[in-house]
């Protein structure tokens, strides 16, 4: 019974006006989307070549003197990500360029790979938001008529007095949309992968067929969430018309209304400080160590490194150095809380969840970030270490460090193989699960509960 329902069922949707219209858009974009990607990852690489290239020249410079190494400031660029194809994880929006030294990691901010970066997309035509924005309203499109529309044609009433079980039926109708909607994806993966190959650009490697697989499984999941959606609205009314408009309406509430009404609440429940109030209250506190310290912190000998106003100069900024930080520590973990609690209010959007669910999968997007700030300090810590211990060898100085000036540390100049460098990890296994896990039951729990509401009001459909 179940097996003939829904071939029946695959077979309308498929032979249906709106599923070919469907297949034709999705297969152009993911077409189009896939030559637009080939074209600009090139200039994306060569872009960061260029920076490597050109920071490994500072490298050099700096290496001819060790504080110098230790103090001036650097930059780390995160690379352009491998998967951007399936989804760039909001990559090109993100901070992905980190400020630090061998006494602290300052700052992050986001850099800009563009030649005019007002032309910066924030979103490009990868898998993911094609299926998120584009798939997931095709998805509503098949499944808002399924019950309403069979009751206006009069056939609904037809199939029940053949005594079919209504689970049976609203199951069939269910798994028939998922796998319709699924094929189209199928197909465009498929289509984009051609694409990829031909143009010889990009390696396919093993990685990125499991990450692809794993990617293909949420996109399961959410088309199936999606598409039970779909047959809920179908069921809460009697009028194909009204379950249109009650599917695009909570479209709309998924794609647009949730996620940016989340912000404004997040920003009135979970507020933090401006950046200009941090920089005032921090710069109160910088003017005070001034005041407060030792007459002559601001004397400098550049010829002796034994002068003793040094230390007076090294305390003095390393006092600065911390205060500066402790701010600002403080400041970046409030803007991590606020992101997270905002991502927390739109965690019932199906669409919020596949987002989240596809930077666990990819090891992308703010885990990304995340990972890299965490691991960043690590290596800041590790690095200052490796310059005391070079500088305690050194009798020509005498250990008065300071963050910021090459006054009283060791002049002395390192190897290039000598100078610990950082380099990114990608997140492990259980970092990924962990940070999925959330939206993972988030997304099982919203199809097990839409799907039992679902199945309990069409038992009560009345089909005449």
């Amino acid at each position: 019974m179940f097996k003939t329902l829904f071939i029946h069922e695959l077979q309308n949707y498929l032979y249906s006006l709106r599923f070919q219209i469907s297949f034709i858009i999705a297969i152009l974009v993911f077409a189009f989307g896939t030559a637009s990607y080939i074209v600009s990852i090139k200039d994306t690489h060569d872009n960061y070549a260029k920076f490597l290239q050109d920071r490994q020249k500072q490298l050099e410079e700096k290496a001819k003197n060790a504080s110098k190494l230790a103090t001036d400031m650097d930059n780390y660029v995160l690379s352009p990500n491998s998967y951007a194809i399936i989804d760039d994880c909001k990559e090109s929006i993100l901070p992905n360029k980190f400020t630090y030294n061998a006494y602290n990691v300052y700052s992050f901010d986001v850099r800009s790979g563009s030649v005019n970066p007002l032309l910066k997309k924030a979103q490009g035509l990868n898998w993911a938001f094609i299926m998120s924005m584009i798939l997931s309203f095709m998805t509503l499109l098949l499944a808002f008529d399924a019950i309403s529309g069979e009751k206006e044609d009069r056939t609904l009433s037809l199939i029940f007095s053949n005594k079919v079980p209504r689970g049976t039926f609203i199951f069939s109708k269910f798994l028939s949309i998922v796998t319709t909607i699924f094929s189209i994806t199928i197909i465009g993966i498929i289509l984009s992968l051609l694409i990829v190959l031909a143009s010889g650009k990009i390696n396919i490697n093993a990685r990125f067929l499991f990450e692809m697989s794993d990617f293909l499984l949420i996109s399961l999941l959410f088309i199936a969430v999606m598409a039970i959606i779909g047959l809920l609205a179908s069921t809460l009314t009697r009028q194909s018309n009204i379950s249109l408009l009650t599917c695009l309406t909570i479209w709309i509430v998924f794609a647009v209304v949730l996620p940016n009404s989340s912000l404004f609440f997040a920003k009135k429940i979970f507020g933090i400080p401006s950046a200009n109030e941090v920089q005032k209250t921090t710069n109160q506190e910088l003017q005070d160590i001034n005041r407060n310290a030792p007459p002559g912190s601001w004397s400098a000998n550049g010829g002796n490194p034994f002068y003793p106003r040094h230390e007076l100069r090294a305390n003095n900024q390393t006092n600065l150095m911390n205060a500066r930080k402790r701010h600002y520590d403080a400041y970046y973990n409030q803007m991590f809380h606020q992101f997270e609690s905002t991502r927390r209010l739109s965690i019932f959007s199906p669409i919020t969840q596949f987002q989240c669910l596809n930077e666990g999968i990819l090891g992308g997007g703010y885990l990304r970030f995340q990972k890299n700030w965490n691991d960043l300090h690590s290596y800041q810590e590790s690095f200052l270490q490796w310059f005391k211990d070079l500088d305690a060898k050194d009798k020509n100085s005498p250990h008065w460090y300071n963050p910021y000036e090459s006054l009283s540390t060791t002049k002395q100049s390192v190897s290039l193989d000598q100078i610990p460098q950082y380099s990114e990890k990608p997140a492990a296994l259980v970092e990924r699960l962990t940070y999925m896990k959330g939206y993972l039951i988030a997304m099982i729990v919203t199809l097990g509960a839409v799907f039992a509401f679902c199945f309990v009001r069409f038992l009560r459909y009345d089909v005449r």
